[in-house]
This record gives C-alpha cells, sequence and structure tokens, in this order.
C-alpha cells in the first residue's frame, strides 16, 4: 500500500448542494437548474442549520432573507464547524445598489461567492462548478496530511502498547479510533478539505492507513 494509492479517486458520487431558500418557485428553480447534482432543500434558517449539522454537504446556497434569520447569519453559523464547504450567498440586489459591496460582505463572512437575482442559469452553473473543481483540488492535498496524520498517531499508540495492554480491547479500539478519527479529521479540514469528502473517504483512509502502517512495522522487524 503506497500514499499514491491512498489518492486514488473513489467511485465517483453524485455531489450534495444544500438550497436553503423560502420560497417555493425559487426553490423549485434552483433545483432544476442543479439538477445534474443531489439537491436536498430547507425553507428557514432553523431547518437550514439542523440539516448542515446533521448532513454532509459539498456545497452551500443561501437566499438572504428567511423564516428565523438571513443568509449571513446562516452562512457565520455553518462555519464554526464547517470551515471549508464553499458557500454561495444571493439576494434580490436594488437596481441602484453595488453589487460588488454585496460580494465584498459575502466573502467577509466566510462564503466564496455571491450572485443577485434574478437569477442568471449559466452564471449559476460557472460558479457551482468552479467552487466544486476548487475543492476537488483541494482534495488530494487533505487526504495525504489525513494520511500523515493517521500514521503518527498510531506509531505513538502502538509504542505504548505494552501499557495500553491493560485495557480492555473493545474500549481501547473504540477509543484509538474515535481519537485517530478527530485528528485526521482536524488534518484534512485544515488542508482544506471539506466535511463531505471526509466523511465519504474516512472508513477507507483509516483502512489503508492501518495497513501501510503495521506492514512497515514487519518490514523492520524482518
Amino acid at each position: 500500500m503506497t500514499k499514491e494509492s491512498l489518492v486514488r479517486a473513489p467511485r465517483p458520487k453524485k455531489k450534495r448542494i444544500l438550497v436553503v431558500e423560502d420560497r417555493d418557485d425559487e426553490r423549485d428553480l434552483l433545483s432544476l437548474v442543479l439538477g445534474e447534482y443531489d439537491v436536498a432543500a430547507a425553507t428557514d434558517y432553523h431547518e437550514g442549520l439542523r440539516m448542515a449539522r446533521r448532513q454532509y454537504f459539498d456545497l452551500y446556497v443561501l437566499d438572504d432573507r428567511m423564516l428565523g434569520g438571513t443568509s449571513v447569519e446562516l452562512c457565520l453559523s455553518i462555519r464554526e464547524f464547517d470551515p471549508n464547504t464553499p458557500i454561495i450567498l444571493y439576494s434580490r440586489q436594488d437596481p441602484s445598489g453595488d453589487r460588488s459591496e454585496a460580494l465584498k460582505e459575502a466573502l467577509s463572512v466566510g462564503a466564496q461567492a455571491y450572485f443577485a437575482k434574478p437569477m442568471e442559469v449559466q452564471e449559476i452553473l460557472g460558479t457551482v462548478t468552479k467552487l466544486l473543481f476548487v475543492s476537488a483540488q483541494r482534495l488530494q492535498e487533505a487526504r495525504r496530511a489525513e494520511f500523515v496524520a493517521i500514521r503518527e498517531e498510531l506509531a505513538i499508540r502502538y509504542s505504548d502498547h505494552s501499557r495500553a495492554a491493560a485495557m480492555a480491547a473493545e474500549r481501547r479500539q473504540r477509543a484509538v479510533r474515535k481519537l485517530l478519527r478527530l485528528r485526521a479529521k482536524n488534518a484534512f479540514e485544515n488542508a482544506g478539505g471539506a466535511r463531505g469528502d471526509f466523511a465519504r473517504l474516512w472508513p477507507a483512509t483509516y483502512l489503508d492507513a492501518a495497513l501501510d502502517w503495521e506492514c512497515a512495522k514487519r518490514e523492520r522487524s524482518d
């Protein structure tokens, strides 16, 4: 098992997008425009935040005004637990308004893009495609960082194996895996990886890194 084999692309799955929009017609339009993706929809701030916390998405599209809050508030809340997944804000633009100011505000709260209503289909598709492409580019480096973090943590844990052997095996396994997952997740996200990618790839990454570490240990003992 090599690092190169670790970062092989997994079987493609549809990217998941969460749309938070309180108007039925505009929500339906976005779902239609983004039909090539797996689109989930929420109608207000609290439902959107709950879905973002409980599920994994590759991109968020947030309407400016919704029941319970605004897109800026929801973006800030999402960024508390999901620092890297792309977020698009959009709103109805005042004809006399300055779009550059709206974009500046969106970027200042952690979003990656902004567009104004009425929606331009090509603009939406182009923005979504671009942001998902950037996320995919960051994925490989994030997985390498995750791999290194797992290897290092395994080395630390197994070097203290004799002392830890007194612990119940099942309890030890749960604790080690929980810690490995936390450290790997931090390394993955710090390197720019998205939560959804980590959730999908974690089980295989853990097994591959553990196997690679075990093989290296046996080679040294030989």
